[in-house]
């Protein structure tokens, strides 16, 4: 005789979330709660269902027990059809009340989101952008809380379909009284004697590692690197004259948060490849709104991401 089950979708998200952060801050960070009220759902799954799911390592976050391995790979795929169900039921409610949830990097989102939903407003007003602003878009891709996910081409996973729709221009800002602020065009070369400024979220590694590659492909060692959290605060310390960064996303002015001034140099380099697109799971049959959504980021994303150095 069945039973209905004690525990809840949000459960199983929360669960989710902590098994592919490995921390239950970094988790509840992601999934916009608190961390009591991550850490207090857990503990109620382990009750419900009889079993300890995770292993807490003081002040080195979590690892899973051989129990928590198994319900991670059901609670995904309930996820999985818990989302596929909440699409199907937005289709029974008619057109008019159509809503996209969509995953975006958060170095892309500021730059290219606003252009990509005015033009879906413009070309199809009854659908509803809900935009989530996340280091790890892949991430509510897979859980199912999004449709599809924009991302660079070097962030992966194997349940997913990468689709290219633009290659960035790769630019270095620095503050404005910088050496290079005036050379438009440089080399990684030149860069390699400043300060490089780069985020230290767990979320950033593969741009890191993307980084090293190019640096690696121009025969060039490694510059110092300064950690800091965020873009904000990595825009600051560039402005203030600490070190450049590397982007992909013009700035929407030349200010940094603290009202210094930046400048902005293309990258003449032979680069790594690397494109800007979206992400779709590859079991998952592309909804019109999708398609939809995606003919307006391959427009927006074409008219902003072109080869010119000035902001």
């Amino acid at each position: 005789m069945s039973r209905r089950p004690e525990f809840s979708l949000t459960q199983l998200l929360y669960f989710v979330t902590i098994a592919e952060t490995g921390n239950i801050s970094e988790a509840a960070e992601r999934l916009y709660a608190s961390q009591s009220a991550v850490s207090t759902a857990i503990q109620r799954l382990e009750r419900q269902l009889d079993n300890q799911l995770l292993v807490r390592h003081h002040a080195k976050g979590v690892s899973l027990t051989s129990a928590g391995k198994l319900l991670l790979k059901d609670a995904q795929a309930i996820l999985q059809q818990a989302y596929a169900l909440n699409r199907h039921s937005s289709r029974l409610q008619g057109e008019s009340a159509e809503c996209l949830d969509v995953a975006s990097y958060n170095m892309i989102t500021s730059c290219l989101m606003p252009g990509v939903i005015s033009r879906v407003a413009d070309s199809d007003p009854r659908l509803t952008v809900n935009v989530h602003d996340v280091h790890s878009p892949l991430d509510l891709l897979v859980n199912g809380t999004c449709e599809l996910a924009v991302t660079y081409s070097i962030t992966s996973s194997e349940k997913t379909v990468f689709t290219g729709l633009v290659e960035p221009t790769l630019y270095a800002l620095t503050a404005q009284d910088h050496p290079l602020a005036d050379s438009k065009r440089v080399r990684l070369a030149d860069l390699a004697r400043y300060p490089l400024l780069m985020s230290d979220s767990p979320s950033f590694v593969d741009i890191r590692v993307y980084v090293e590659k190019a640096f690696e492909k121009a025969n060039i060692s490694m510059p110092k690197v300064i950690y800091a959290t965020g873009l904000e605060a990595m825009r600051a310390l560039t402005g203030a004259g600490l070190g450049f960064m590397l982007t992909y996303a013009k700035p929407p002015s030349g200010d940094a948060p603290d009202g210094s001034r930046t400048a902005l140099v293309t990258i003449t380099d032979d680069l790594p490849p690397l494109s800007i697109g979206v992400q779709m799971l590859r079991s998952a049959e592309p909804t019109q709104r999708a398609r939809n959504f995606v003919t307006a980021l391959r427009m927006t994303a074409q008219q902003i991401y072109t080869p010119t150095a000035t902001v």
